[in-house]
């Protein structure tokens, strides 16, 4: 899936390139553009809100907090010496967990104790980025500004775990256990289908440090916002004689630490 994703992808790239190109010419004369570029990398650890529980049964659930990395490769277009327009790609991967707490009679009189089930769970995604740069000039360094949409699609995601009690032996909770009793599991979490495409607003701010000519350095922050949540389950609890319905959803929202490399390819002054 993987592979499919990346060559169409990469065509609408490259067609948002030259679009951006013939924006800046259409919109600032020749004689004031700076034609100028960067071709950037860049790696973002970062961590997102905990997932949020939609639980109407007397069972506790709980959430951690989601933890990824992103890796990026854009291209920024000076249209002047503070404005910019910028493209890229991203790709990243996070985890998160959660823990199911109840008491064994409530699926099964006859027993006592405790069920404590945590599972963790991990997705990678691609995107599609395009921003605003706004950069304010200082005499060491300068503070750049961006925002814009990112059009993420993930490829990769869990689907969710069950417990159900094995008629045959009251014994064994185990959770990945398929169970010989028909009817709906004590404990059900079912996640969508992979390849759904999401939409997020992107901002951050960074300092831009001079190595030298052709190279800066960038270190920044960078935040997310989730339109849509990443993934909303279908969470099924089947307890004291009862099915409680209900969710989780995986926040798509994370704050990272930016580590950016700007590698400079074209510089012309006003003509």
């Amino acid at each position: 899936m993987i592979n499919a994703f990346n060559f169409p992808f990469l065509r609408w790239l490259s067609k948002t390139l030259c679009f951006l190109s013939l924006f800046g010419l259409v919109i600032f004369p020749p004689d004031y553009l700076m034609a100028q570029g960067y071709i950037g990398v860049r790696v973002t650890p970062n961590f997102t809100a905990e997932p949020k529980v939609l639980n109407n049964s007397p069972a506790n659930i709980s959430t951690g907090t989601t933890t990824a990395i992103e890796a990026g490769l854009d291209y920024t277009y000076m249209l002047n010496q503070k404005w910019a327009l910028s493209a890229g790609t991203d790709f990243g991967g996070g985890n998160w967990s959660y823990n199911f707490k109840a008491p064994l009679a409530a699926f099964d009189p006859s027993r006592s104790g405790e069920v404590n089930m945590s599972r963790f769970h991990t997705y990678l995604y691609n995107s599609g980025t395009l921003n605003a740069v706004y950069k304010i000039p200082g005499k060491s360094s300068n503070i750049r500004l961006f925002a814009g949409p990112t059009f993420r699609f993930h490829h990769s995601q869990r689907v969710g775990s069950s417990r159900k009690r094995d008629g045959n032996n009251k014994d064994n909770q185990n959770a990945n256990d398929s169970g010989t009793d028909s009817g709906t599991p004590d404990f059900l979490l079912v996640y969508p289908n992979n390849g759904r495409l999401f939409t997020i607003l992107s901002a951050g701010i960074g300092c831009d440090y001079a190595v030298n000519n052709n190279l800066d350095v960038l270190l920044g922050l960078r935040t997310n916002w989730g339109l849509i949540s990443t993934t909303k389950s279908v969470m099924t609890i089947n307890m004291n004689n009862q099915v409680y319905r209900g969710s989780i959803n995986t926040s798509s929202n994370y704050i990272g630490f930016d580590v950016a490399f700007r590698f400079k390819t074209a510089t012309k002054g006003k003509s």
